[in-house]
């Protein structure tokens, strides 16, 4: 069948050949001769001509109901090209925590970039509601972090959970009654292991040993001080920092103990320097959350989104655990 459904369409919104052929800028003779020839293949009239202006026939309505659905699929297939043509050639840009940028989205968005290497991707750094006014102000696409924005703009998912662990100088004297509860750093990277699992420890026996805190803007500040509380003391804090990873280092130091990710070991150089305890509190397991806006997203954004719902598409998850029916309660910090 010849294709002359552009010309039979421009007759119909027309109802007049002279103004279609005008409209596609083509002799009307030969317009009226393309809709001839095509209601000689379909073996039917599409127009009735005896009226003014004319009009659809049986076999007319029939047709043209199926041009539009054809014209409807070819628009929706024209704009996903040109969407998918945009993606190839646009960029990501995240952002999250100084430790989840220099640590952790490298690793997770390894196979991402191998899968997408068209696409530029950003990270910012900064704290939570900084990062959460870039988000909001469209200078962010998506946001990766363990405090929920609870913004009505954004669409957020609980994506994972992590662990919060306290961090000791193993040179403390502290630590010599302790060997059922502290972990070397080779035993903590097995702690899945059952006889390599210690027990959570009683944190009231470190109510006198000086803290590294991190300031109060972060949430590990907050539940540092309420999971102590919960323990029946107040920290002695002898620093207050920016940075999770410069508390690490001091902790290596010696300078105190401090509350940490527990996938810090992950990352690091392996030290004899420090012992990690496990906490019994509630408040140490704790979400991270994959917040963006609620606008519709692009087809590489919704790759991105795709992706890291998708857990088996990289072993992240062996250090951060994706969320189950059975533990999301857990998080009770307001």
């Amino acid at each position: 069948m010849a294709d002359y459904k552009e010309y039979v369409y421009a007759v119909y919104q027309e109802k007049s050949f002279s103004k279609a052929a005008k409209k596609l800028l083509v002799a009307q003779p030969w317009l009226s001769a393309a809709v001839k020839k095509t209601e000689q293949e379909i073996n039917a009239p599409i127009f009735d001509r005896s009226t003014n202006p004319i009009s659809l026939t049986e076999a007319g309505k029939y047709y043209i109901e199926h041009v539009e659905q054809i014209i409807a699929i070819e628009k929706e297939m024209e704009q996903h090209f040109k969407q998918l043509h945009a993606a190839q050639e646009s960029q990501l840009r995240i952002g999250s925590s100084m430790f989840f940028c220099t640590y952790v989205l490298p690793t997770l968005l390894e196979d991402f970039r191998s899968l997408y290497p068209q696409v530029s991707i950003t990270f910012s750094e900064g704290n939570s509601q900084t990062l959460t006014e870039k988000l909001l102000n469209g200078e962010l696409d998506f946001l990766l972090e363990a405090e929920n924005p609870e913004n009505t703009k954004f669409t957020t998912i609980p994506w994972a959970e992590e662990e919060i662990i306290l961090a000791v100088p193993a040179h403390y004297s502290i630590n010599k009654n302790l060997s059922e509860y502290y972990y070397t750093f080779e035993e903590f990277l097995q702690r899945s292991r059952s006889d390599v699992c210690k027990a959570p420890v009683p944190l009231q026996i470190f109510q006198n040993e000086p803290f590294i805190l991190l300031n109060t803007d972060n949430d590990i500040h907050r539940r540092s001080l309420q999971i102590c509380q919960n323990a029946g003391f107040s920290p002695k804090v002898s620093l207050y920092l920016t940075q999770m990873m410069t508390a690490y280092y001091l902790v290596c130091e010696g300078r105190g103990i401090a509350f940490l990710r527990s996938t810090i070991p992950e990352y690091v150089m392996p030290t004899r320097d420090v012992v990690l305890y496990q906490l019994g509190d509630p408040l140490a397991v704790r979400k991270i959350y994959l917040s963006y806006p609620n606008r519709k997203a692009t087809p590489v954004q919704q790759y991105l989104i795709d992706y890291m719902n998708e857990e088996t598409s990289f072993n992240f998850h062996q250090m951060y655990r994706p969320l189950q029916a059975d533990n999301i309660k857990r998080d009770t910090l307001k």
